[in-house]
């Protein structure tokens, strides 16, 4: 539907090509779109949206949260939904502007934690379908991209539910969300009649029986957007433009996947590189040598537009996750994002099953000596032809294939509450083989 005054213009599918038309799709979403980094979920709307219907409601925040953050920007966008403003449009998706709901996670597992989940579904739902109301949809297909923490909210749609997916992206690792974390997601997934996840490893949990169909389909990148960091008129990013001499670079989130020592040992090692770390910072899992390093810089958070002028900056994009059983889990967006860029990528082996398929274009390592030596040897060694070669890698990782692979699976996955009537896309065991079926 697109916005008009009064209200929206009702829209009761995209016809694609051909004239085949597309049912409507609703994101429920874990990562916001509006917050400091992209997401696979918002990515994935994006793209979506220039071939269907897509609506995108975030994970709601708790009245705690709006009132404790009644300045945030964020939370007084949210306040705006209470005031007529329940939809949004941004690049091409509406978004349903989500009410708060009650805080829950502190209560036990147990009658009164459900309740007020069910509580909680109940407010969202409303919202949801005063969107979806004024846009007419008689059907929807549903993602729930990693909200676990409103498992079953897709009975309360009004509109049809065609496919239903939820969609793994992450593990589970702060001591938070793996209170009701595990168990909410499990409810989630037994209720979908696909099971989507963004890394091998991911699949795993959700191998058991009873469980629908798993299908692996990795995170990409927006080529377009950081080939642009190769570009000469591509202006570098005010918070390193006057950084001098070499620079080993880092875009994401700083927190608990993070190897600081690992870091502070190559860093000792490089005497003549300084270390960009670029985005929110979370301390509680930092030490103060990684903190305090003189040769380790922290810029802060940067606009997704703005991260190709960033990365250009960068003489080496590294990846320097811990390799545990949580890192085996992670399909960082920003590897694709690096390749494009034409940069150098050295990286700990914190996902093999990943890595392993990209040695090509990726140095992978698993000491300090061996990640200074390496860090050192692609610098000297650089050039157009492995700047190239870097981008057709990342060329075949776009969100447009995936996107196209998620058609697919929406297509073929309509028959909610009837698992015969459902086409299996793979089963579970056979997920792990499934990322070399598509391109990298």
């Amino acid at each position: 539907c697109r916005r008009a005054e009064g209200g929206f213009v009702a829209n009761q599918g995209t016809v694609r090509p051909g004239g085949m038309k597309t049912t409507p799709l609703l994101f429920l979403s874990l990562p916001r779109h509006d917050e400091a980094f992209t997401s696979t979920p918002w990515q994935l709307a994006v793209t979506l949206a220039k071939s269907r219907e897509v609506f995108f409601c975030d994970a709601p925040y708790t009245w705690v949260e709006a009132l404790k953050g009644i300045l945030k920007p964020a939370i007084r966008r949210r306040w705006a939904g209470y005031f007529g403003k329940s939809a949004q449009r941004k690049e091409g998706v509406t978004i349903v502007v989500a009410p708060f709901i009650l805080p829950s996670n502190f209560l036990p597992a147990g009658r009164i934690h459900n309740w007020v989940t069910r509580l909680n579904e109940h407010l969202v739902a409303n919202r949801v379908n005063r969107v979806l109301a004024q846009c007419k949809c008689a059907q929807i297909d549903y993602i729930n991209s990693f909200c676990y923490g409103l498992p079953l909210l897709f009975r309360k749609i009004n509109p049809a539910v065609g496919s239903n997916v939820y969609h793994c992206i992450d593990p589970m690792v702060k001591q938070f969300t793996l209170k009701h974390g595990p168990r909410l997601q499990m409810i989630a997934a037994a209720q979908a009649n696909v099971i989507v996840v963004t890394s091998p490893s991911l699949a795993f949990q959700f191998n058991k029986p009873g469980l629908p169909p798993v299908f692996c389909i990795p995170n990409a990148a927006n080529v377009r957007l950081f080939e642009k960091a190769q570009l000469p008129q591509t202006p570098i990013h005010a918070s390193v433009r006057d950084q001098r001499g070499k620079i080993l670079g880092y875009l994401g989130n700083i927190e608990r996947r993070i190897d600081a020592t690992l870091l502070v040992e190559t860093m000792n090692l490089l005497p003549d590189w300084q270390l960009i770390m670029a985005g929110p910072v979370d301390k509680s899992y930092l030490p103060q040598h990684f903190l305090q390093h003189p040769r380790i810089i922290f810029t802060g958070p940067c606009r997704h537009d703005e991260a190709p002028g960033l990365i250009k900056r960068f003489d080496v994009a590294i990846i320097p996750f811990l390799c545990d059983e949580v890192s085996s889990g992670i399909y960082p967006l920003k590897l694709y994002e690096y390749l494009a860029a034409g940069k150098p990528v050295v990286c700990t082996n914190f996902n093999p099953a990943v890595l392993n398929t990209l040695t090509d274009v990726v140095s992978v390592v698993h000491s300090a000596h061996e990640f200074a030596a390496r860090v050192d040897q692609l610098y000297l060694q650089n050039n157009d032809q492995q700047r190239h070669l870097r981008t057709a890698v990342a060329g075949k990782n776009t969100w447009q294939d995936r996107a196209a692979t998620w058609s697919d699976i929406l297509s073929k996955n309509q028959a909610y509450g009837n698992p015969q009537g459902a086409t299996p896309i793979k089963s579970a065991t056979e997920t792990v083989h499934l990322a070399a079926d598509l391109p990298v």
